[in-house]
């Protein structure tokens, strides 16, 4: 005899209407049309009407720009030139746990030995493993510290300075020190040839990973915002959505009949078809809104190319009386076009720091254009340091960490004070 118990436990529920409402969120212009028409073949009830999307104005056929975008991962790219590869199996082996040991930077950091050994690999097969993938692109994979990605950049490239790597086997430290006048006597170069050395060492990337060359994709911006005829800022949806609308004819048709089986039909097919009303036009509503919140918070960046404001996600959501969770799916993949360009929605919002003694705040963008001024004009013979840059922004009543101040010079692609230092 089997046993009957009760349990009690809760359990969210979602309608219908939310379910689709968070789907078409997510869903782009081709991919939602693709969706209403599955609708309108599953519904008989429905249909469909594809209209064109006229620009206001003047504003000729709708941009598509490109941009980049890594469409392969860094293992993918690697392991497509080890297939290619005709080697003892053992070696493609420890060259393919080489790349999957590999950090985002490109750096491997395991240890060869340890890897190996759960394959039954002896460490001269790991080793030339190791060695297969450095002799890989980009130049510098798979080095086991930034000396040894420099070097192997060095030795690949043709162009680079004769003694450039004996700079950085014999003086590595010396190099990050900056240490040029002990560089230089050693290695007895003169000043051009030193120069050249240094000009050449800038053109190493501290990141093997980032030489990728990434494919270039086509995306078609979601939103437009522009300059209205008054000088205003205004938008308009580039998105080509399908008008879908109810057969009421259809509908009487078959009520007419009197059918109770054809009537539940017919009314569940009214009931889906108002859900996905409902759904079609919150999404838009969201939109809207969101975009309506940008150009209000950065509307100094888009007419006056200022620094963007602090606005984050949860800022919008308070506003709009939006959900955080709504505004993320708003934000996320989707593209603006202004002044010709693409960028991403995403790309307007900035992250705010307190400004002291005042009622307010900076961006993160703002203090990284700054940062990059600072750089930019700074006595080369004594470039900044983090802390001091750092203290800088203390001293404008900006509380920024140096640990940040790290994070945004690495942001910009900027070397360390010791590396820019210029003079000999």
């Amino acid at each position: 005899m089997s046993n009957l118990s009760l349990k009690l436990e809760q359990k969210a529920k979602i309608l219908q209407v939310q379910r689709l409402t968070i789907q078409m969120l997510a869903l782009h212009a081709q991919d939602l049309a693709d969706f209403l028409q599955e609708q309108v073949t599953d519904n008989p009830l429905l249909d469909i009407r594809y209209h064109d999307v006229r620009p206001a104005g003047n504003q000729g056929d709708k941009a598509i720009d490109n941009i980049r975008s890594r469409s392969d991962s860094l293992e993918a790219r690697l392991m497509a030139q080890l297939r290619v590869q005709s080697l003892p199996r053992p070696l493609l082996l420890a060259a393919g746990l080489v790349i999957g040991s590999l950090d985002d930077k490109g750096f491997f950091q395991g240890e060869l030995a340890s890897l190996g050994a759960a394959y039954h690999l002896s460490p001269e097969n790991m080793k030339k493993g190791l060695e297969l993938v450095q002799s890989f692109d980009p130049p510098g994979i798979a080095a086991r510290n930034l000396c040894e990605a420099l070097l192997i950049q060095t030795r690949r490239n043709p162009k680079a300075p004769s003694r450039t790597e004996a700079l950085l086997q014999r003086h590595y430290q010396d190099f990050l020190q900056g240490k040029w006048q002990k560089i230089q006597a050693s290695l007895s170069l003169s000043d051009s040839e030193l120069r050249d050395i240094r000009d050449f060492l800038k053109t190493l990337s501290l990141q093997p990973a980032g030489q990728i060359t990434q494919e270039e994709v086509y995306i078609r911006p979601d939103i437009e915002i522009y300059c209205d005829a008054k000088g205003q800022l205004a938008m308009r949806s580039l998105e080509e959505i399908p008008d879908v609308y109810f057969r009421d004819d259809l509908y009487n048709q078959y009520a007419e009949q009197g059918d109770k089986e054809t009537l539940a039909y017919i009314r569940k097919a009214r009931r889906d078809f108002n859900d996905l009303a409902s759904a079609l036009a919150y999404r838009h509503h969201s939109i809207e809104q969101v975009v309506t919140c940008l150009m209000t918070h950065q509307q100094e960046y888009f007419l006056h190319h200022k620094p963007l404001q602090p606005l984050r996600q949860k800022d919008i959501a308070r506003e709009t009386k939006l959900s955080t969770a709504t505004v993320s799916r708003v934000c996320r993949y989707r593209y603006i076009l202004f002044e010709g360009q693409v960028y991403p929605m995403q790309s307007f919002l900035a992250t705010a720091y307190a400004v002291q003694e005042k009622e307010g705040s900076v961006s993160d963008q703002a203090i990284m254009k700054k940062l990059a001024a600072l750089v930019e004009s700074e006595d080369k013979n004594h470039p900044y340091s983090d802390q001091e840059l750092a203290d800088y922004f203390a001293a404008a009543h900006i509380s920024v960490a140096r640990r940040t101040i790290t994070k945004f010079r690495q942001k910009l692609n900027i070397p360390n004070s010791r590396i820019r230092r210029w003079s000999p």
